[in-house]
């Protein structure tokens, strides 16, 4: 039986008795947790007695904070699988370019079954499944892939990472994937760099900002019209190519396109155009400011659909300012969780903590058994090294799964997540009256 921790091994919750109340709802002296010194068995009671209005993703994450605590590895809540090494693109800030239509690596892309052996041994529910490349859309089993960690996981959340170009795969596809897995949240995040000019520079190829957008807003009218549950993203990547006219590209998404979700990304080496990396950092910190405000006073919609889709959004949103501060002073700003709360598994079946550093093992000498893989002591090592003042501005595989762990971040985004719920709900009454008054 789990009892209560030395005070030394209680450092990881640094503000629990904040962090308490900003999820649970809990006041000081108030039920499960009303304990110093925040033993296990306490926070997994508070956990359940609020099960019932928790969502999906905060739930997750809390049942794995006793396991961090001492010392166990935990299942991933967000995992990222790059799924294939083929594109149809070869954009000038690509991290991946090498790896591109390698004919050699091609042959030794996972197979479907292979993924799913992966899912069934993956060791719990999944939070975020991020599918990834090259072009995910160019593999004519990606549903399949899908309805895998589906059915085995429980999955809350995927995002299909796309440059919007292959309409007759993007469009069937999707639909497919909705119908078999109908309480599953969908989002295409479609890679869109700028306006027309500045994308079609970094993506080198004419006529593609055009497809992009078509994807998008046929995207958005099968939402409508049908699929609720689908969430159509933009991710920007912030460069040299495009930074003299991101505010004009913002406006667009903001007044135009009007996306669920504006996502930016800081340009990270390897770049395909090493001088892409030379942009002005003030750029992104501005911007990001502006997404934020925007955001809490619901000028931009700006979330996921589904119970836990707020407070992914917020993540999203607060991690930005977090990035920029860790260029800024270049040192870490948070402790990193990449290899524990998440994952990178590459087309070829390596298993990493991140993309950011070498590849740890390769799935396929473990049979496509990830727990066994996932708990060696190669793993383990990555853990650590991880876990010891490692820091990049890698988005999605540094900050999305680490800063819910790390509970001074955590309490700041409960409250962001409150503060766009309640600019949400003003600004649909608003919506609600501005109709009313044309009627």
């Amino acid at each position: 039986m789990l009892t209560h921790l030395p005070a030394k091994r209680t450092t990881v919750f640094g503000s629990f008795r904040s962090a308490r109340t900003a999820v649970f709802g809990f006041k000081n002296g108030e039920n499960a947790i009303n304990c110093n010194s925040y033993c296990c068995a306490c926070i997994q009671a508070a956990a359940v007695e609020k099960e019932d209005t928790m969502d999906f993703a905060t739930k997750e994450i809390f049942k794995r904070y006793a396991s961090i605590m001492v010392g166990r590895p935990i299942s991933p809540v967000f995992l990222n699988i790059l799924v294939t090494s083929v594109c149809d693109m070869r954009c000038t800030h690509c991290f991946f370019t090498e790896e591109l239509d390698d004919r050699p690596r091609k042959k030794l892309q996972m197979k479907a079954d292979e993924i799913g052996k992966i899912s069934e041994t993956l060791g719990g529910n999944l939070g975020v499944l991020v599918l990834a490349g090259g072009e995910p859309f160019t593999r004519k089993d990606l549903p399949e892939i899908v309805k895998a960690f589906y059915e085995n996981n429980k999955l809350d959340s995927v995002y299909l990472m796309s440059n919007g170009q292959i309409h007759q795969r993007i469009f069937p596809d999707v639909t497919r994937i909705m119908d078999e897995c109908p309480k599953l949240n969908v989002t295409v995040a479609l890679g869109i760099d700028g306006v027309k000019s500045a994308h079609e520079k970094i993506r080198r190829k004419e006529g593609s900002w055009d497809k992009a957008i078509h994807t998008a807003r046929t995207l958005q009218d099968m939402k409508r019209e049908q699929y609720p549950q689908l969430d159509i993203q933009t991710c920007t990547c912030v460069m040299h190519s495009n930074e003299d006219t991101i505010f004009d590209w913002y406006d667009f998404l903001k007044y135009d396109l009007k996306p669920d979700k504006v996502n930016i990304n800081y340009i990270r080496p390897p770049s395909a155009d090493p001088n892409e990396l030379n942009f002005d950092h003030q750029r992104y910190a501005e911007l990001s400011h502006m997404i934020l405000e925007d955001t809490k006073n619901a000028a931009l919609k700006n979330n996921y659909g589904g119970k836990s889709g707020i407070f992914k959004a917020a993540v999203d949103i607060y991690m930005h300012d977090i990035i920029a501060k860790t260029k800024e002073e270049n040192k870490a700003q948070l402790k990193c969780y990449a290899g524990s709360a998440g994952a990178v598994i590459y087309d070829t079946g390596a298993l990493s903590s991140c993309e950011n550093k070498s590849d740890v093992l390769n799935l396929r000498d473990y049979e496509w058994n990830f727990q066994a893989a996932w708990n060696t002591d190669l793993m383990k090592t990555r853990r650590k090294e991880a876990a010891n003042g490692c820091f990049c501005t890698h988005e999605s595989n540094c900050y999305y799964p680490s800063l819910p762990f790390n509970v001074g971040h955590l309490v700041k985004i409960k409250k962001l997540e409150r503060d766009i719920r309640k600019a949400a709900k003003q600004g649909g009454f608003a919506v609600a009256r501005e109709i009313a008054l044309k009627a």
